[in-house]
């Protein structure tokens, strides 16, 4: 009698069962009914296996490339207006003409952000080729330019391709990474952007405004050139029909030794994307409506408790706060905690999940924020002496590193974890849009709440967000980590039936370790191969692959 095992599930006699695995810890407890107490010329088990995290690593780096330069061109502003405002500088502005130009790169990502669904569209890599073109002209623009309105064109153009890259990258790692590997390499298009703001902080100690964005020109190059070498994402090729292609991504992005077998057909298996009526008249759908919420939501709490403002006017509430800490000194630590804590949101993500990481993170933030106003507050009355000058600096980057360790990554990745695939190029658009405006106005209006309500009036106002969020995220985001890109086609349908939507869930997890403890296995030889299936054709996509034994 054959037996065929799969994932999680073995078929016999025509009925289908489920697999009762065996851990570690339980080698003496007995095995399943089912298993075979002797190996017979038809019996095949399945051992666990992992993809390979080297080539998605290469893959997520590449494609991240140039979330490092549109990082350089979100931190030229922190130390190049200073410089523009001196008058002594060849090109002279006032303090709301360098308002506007920061505020114009957030302006400019909107516009960018409402762009990305179609550029998306296209293919995320694509993407991410053709909005190097602009970026690279616009830092030429900047280190050219001869008045303020070139600053004003150029700074836009650069947001606008921010607007594009935020979420074309972090949509091509979530895509291309396997559900083991994507929480901690979904923190990279972060990572890269924060390295971007560091050297861009570091440079400018040493470099004009001009010399710096010569630099950034030069960052942005390699971008023309790396999208050669990695491949599209798997699914966004099977999506559009090219299965030939997605098998080859699929196996240069899990290694050569990994059975992509179950990916593909999970792959095969989602629903694909309907048209561009059909899928805006999908989003009225319940399936589609949580999820665009709750993306919209978080991204905005992202931008309104305030960390644009704080990262683009570091110097204005230091000096503010009567910080005794140097402030160029202050920007390049505020660079390296930022990438500091954002590498160990890349091994955290994956072990305590992201409603955690997000409630900590927003209740941390809400907490410094609401110190550092008290502080600012109530400094003449305990602070004569500038005895405590180092608490500015210091709820500050408690404040970035809460940010960067929760909030930050995981706004960028919740796109790919929450929004099913067909429906990721509209509501990309739909979220950026609301993500960029929610920046544009923060950056916008610090002054203007600076001016009306004080310093600590505008850090009340940020850590009041902050700490909304915290109640926010424990009623209402759902946990995903782990949730394959199938599972997330299910997450937030209806439920017809109790045992169809766990047996669709359980195909998270890529193959299944079977251990079988009996007398007979155990004179077995203990190097015994195990044989792999071969991938199920499109056409036979849904049905269940089946696996046969070395004679």
């Amino acid at each position: 009698m054959s037996r065929f095992y799969v994932n999680n599930l073995y078929l016999q006699n025509g009925h289908l069962g489920t697999v009762v695995t065996l851990s570690k810890d339980d080698k003496k407890e007995k095995a399943a009914g089912w298993i075979p107490e002797t190996r017979s010329s038809t019996d095949v088990l399945i051992t666990e296996t992992k993809p390979s995290i080297i080539a998605q690593l290469i893959a997520s780096i590449f494609a991240c490339w140039i979330n490092l330069a549109s990082g350089v061109s979100v931190g030229f502003a922190t130390p190049a207006l200073p410089m523009l405002r001196d008058p002594t500088s060849r090109l002279h502005i006032t303090e709301n003409e360098g308002s506007w130009m920061a505020s114009l790169v957030m302006l400019g990502a909107l516009v960018g952000g409402m762009l990305a669904g179609p550029f998306i569209s296209l293919g995320r890599k694509r993407a991410l080729w053709l909005v190097s073109v602009p970026l690279t002209l616009s830092w030429l623009m900047i280190a050219l330019a001869q008045n303020v309105w070139a600053l004003y064109l150029s700074h836009f153009i650069l947001g606008a391709c921010l607007g594009v890259i935020t979420d074309a990258s972090q949509l091509y790692v979530s895509e291309a990474v396997s559900c083991q590997w994507r929480g901690a390499l979904g923190c990279i298009p972060v990572l890269m952007f924060n390295v971007g703001i560091l050297i861009c902080y570091t440079a400018g100690i040493w470099l004009g405004w001009r010399q710096l964005a010569f630099f950034g020109c030069g960052i942005t190059f390699p971008a023309l050139v790396l999208p050669i070498v990695f491949p599209e994402s798997p699914s966004y090729l099977v999506a559009r029909g090219q299965i030939e292609e997605a098998i080859l991504a699929l196996r240069w992005l899990r290694g050569s030794s990994y059975d992509i077998t179950a990916e593909y057909q999970e792959l095969v298996n989602c629903e694909k994307g309907p048209g561009l009526l059909q899928r805006i008249k999908g989003l009225c759908d319940s399936e589609i409506l949580k999820p665009l919420f709750l993306t919209s939501a978080i991204r905005a709490l992202s931008r309104f408790c305030g960390i644009r403002a704080v990262l683009v006017f570091t110097q204005n509430i230091l000096d503010s706060s009567h910080s005794s800490l140097d402030v160029n000194a202050a920007m390049v630590i505020t660079g390296a905690v930022q990438l500091f804590a954002t590498l160990i949101a890349c091994g955290l993500l994956d072990r305590l999940g992201r409603r955690k990481l997000l409630i900590v993170s927003q209740g941390v933030m809400g907490l410094s924020m609401v110190g550092l106003a008290c502080y600012v507050y109530y400094y003449n009355d305990f602070n004569k002496q500038n005895l405590l000058g180092w608490i500015p600096i210091v709820a500050i980057m408690v404040y970035i590193i809460a940010n960067s360790i929760g909030l930050g990554p995981v706004s960028g990745i919740i796109i790919g974890e929450l929004v099913p695939q067909r429906h990721r190029s509209i509501a990309s658009s739909i979220t950026s849009a609301v993500s960029w405006l929610s920046a544009f106005i923060v950056t916008k209006t610090f002054l203007d709440l600076q001016s009306a309500l004080n310093i600590h009036g505008a850090l009340w106002v940020y850590g009041s967000v902050c700490l909304f969020g915290v109640p926010f995220v424990y009623f209402t985001l759902p946990e995903t980590r782990g949730i394959s890109q199938y599972g997330i086609e299910v997450l937030f349908k209806e439920k017809k039936d109790n045992s169809d939507k766990k047996l669709k869930m359980a195909q998270h997890k890529a193959l299944i370790a079977v251990k079988v403890q009996t007398e007979k296995l155990n004179n077995c030889d203990s190097d015994s191969s195990i044989l792999r299936s071969e991938l199920s054709s499109p056409r036979h996509s849904n049905q269940f692959t089946t696996v046969t034994n070395i004679p």
